[in-house]
């Protein structure tokens, strides 16, 4: 839809790039906002649902179109990995200086 106008404008090379540019900026940071607010929802909800029905009534309540929610599932989905995998690092660690410290005392 807005190629088509971008097409039917006549705009210069360098106006069309900077536009272009604009627009994804703003598409990422609409997801980056959508996949906060899932996250957010998700620790919400807690142990009510489970993470992928959450995120479904998430999708369904915002309605983002179909290449967004997949963008948006994705990254909902990878975040939730990361968090996991930090917070077993953390716990590791805390391990670790845990063991330290008996040795000392």
């Amino acid at each position: 839809m807005v190629f088509d106008w971008i097409r039917r404008r006549r705009l210069s090379d360098e106006g069309r790039r900077r536009l272009l540019v604009a627009l994804a900026r703003s598409e990422e940071a609409l997801i980056e906002t959508h996949v906060r607010n899932a996250l957010e929802v998700m620790d919400t909800v807690g142990d009510e649902l489970p993470l992928d029905r959450a995120l479904e009534v998430y999708l369904e309540a915002m309605e983002p179109r179909d290449s967004q929610a997949e963008i948006i599932a994705r990254r909902v989905l990878a975040r939730l990995e990361q968090v996991e995998e930090e917070e077993a690092e953390e716990e590791e660690l805390a391990h670790v200086r845990s063991r330290r410290r008996s040795r000392f005392f």
